[in-house]
């Protein structure tokens, strides 16, 4: 596994952020969204699945999940809600970016996960 994720953090450009001096699962791998400029996705070799489960104190809790493409752009996917669970079928080597709302408008990104080689789950709160 460790060297499925070196491959893929080289491709993506992670490398540059000394990601890769830890010997890391792609499971803990989620990439600060300052990182989000130089993180594209690459290609679409090795297909996975990732599975967004969102929790939060009220059903006022919410979050927009996007793939980031292979030009480095955010494409939204899914809005989702507390209490709501959303699975994607995906690839190894594409990152997902996930936002929540800011009170009088516009979002904030939480941060950028990467897929694993076996169903991920990633839980937001």
């Amino acid at each position: 596994m460790t060297q499925i994720f070196k491959t893929t953090c080289a491709a993506i450009g992670l490398a540059s952020l000394g990601l890769l001096a830890f010997a890391i699962s792609p499971a803990l791998a989620d990439i600060h969204c300052a990182s989000e400029p130089g993180i594209s996705s690459v290609n679409s070799n090795v297909a996975t699945n990732m599975v967004f489960k969102a929790v939060g104190e009220n059903d006022e809790t919410q979050f927009k999940i996007y793939w980031i493409n292979f030009e480095g752009q955010r494409q939204e996917y899914r809005h989702l809600f507390a209490g709501e669970t959303w699975s994607v079928n995906t690839y190894l080597s594409h990152p997902w970016l996930v936002t929540a709302p800011v009170p009088g408008g516009g979002e904030d990104c939480i941060a950028i996960y990467l897929p694993s080689e076996n169903r991920r789950t990633v839980v937001l709160d």
